[in-house]
């Protein structure tokens, strides 16, 4: 992994995954918030409005200025004039008339209260998750109710000083494939596997419809609460790690 670095988004090349991860503060400046507005399309700006609670209302706009500003450094076009489209499950995905294969940028979004990450690659479907492993969660009842037989045997055998970890280890990396994969909940999280090999490095083990050949995987701590993971339908991948400041 490549050490972190200021908000200096460029386009990746295949096989990098780019995390921007964006610290969520108190509260925004309320000439920071107008100039986020400003970004927003006619539907976002609708969405935003919909929010009753100011800090939904605040993670919303945070989100999509993250977006909008990391993708328009990308492409280099103001973070205003970017459009999306949505695929039949709801997955967004950037409108490229004019990119080829190659230069379309993929991208995939997720938050939690305390921190937003997007991620970003080239051609290469991409899904990412974050929590907060100080979450409270019934972690085995979850489990046994979602997760695979081998994961479920995975956390039975954990030292119970490492469970809460390695559940939200799991939980982030079965999310992000999820994610990635862009079906929805048509993808059950039992029809697939997780596994920690060597340096408890992570791999998908086994999918009932999917080559796990051709997926990799990362799983990163944050900030020593936040647990940050990704998949990425590339056999090899590098992962870079960017602290984005927007204001």
């Amino acid at each position: 992994m490549q050490p972190a670095a200021q908000h200096t988004a460029v386009l990746p090349v295949r096989g990098q995954v780019q995390l921007h991860v964006l610290p969520e503060p108190a509260a925004l400046a309320a000439a920071t918030a107008q100039r986020f507005s400003q970004w927003l399309s006619p539907v976002e700006h609708e969405r935003w409005q919909r929010f009753r609670l100011e800090a939904d209302r605040q993670r919303f706009l945070l989100a999509r200025a993250l977006v909008r500003s990391v993708l328009g450094t990308c492409v280099q076009q103001a973070p205003e004039s970017l459009q999306f489209v949505c695929n039949h499950y709801g997955k967004p995905e950037l409108l490229q008339p004019a990119a080829t294969p190659e230069q379309t940028l993929k991208f995939n979004l997720s938050h939690t209260r305390g921190l937003l990450v997007l991620a970003v690659t080239a051609a290469d479907e991409i899904g990412v998750d974050v929590e907060s492993i100080t979450r409270e969660a019934e972690m085995l009842a979850l489990a046994e109710r979602y997760f695979a037989a081998s994961e479920v045997a995975m956390l039975r055998a954990a030292d119970p000083l490492q469970l809460q970890e390695l559940f939200f280890r799991l939980w982030t990396l079965k999310e992000a494939y999820v994610k990635a994969r862009g079906l929805g909940l048509q993808l059950g999280l039992d029809s697939f596997a997780i596994g920690l090999g060597r340096n408890s490095t992570p791999a998908l083990l086994h999918a009932a419809d999917d080559d796990i050949a051709r997926w990799s995987c990362f799983s990163i701590a944050h900030a020593d609460v936040f647990r940050i993971a990704a998949a990425v339908n590339a056999p090899t991948a590098s992962l870079q790690l960017n602290e984005v400041s927007l204001f």
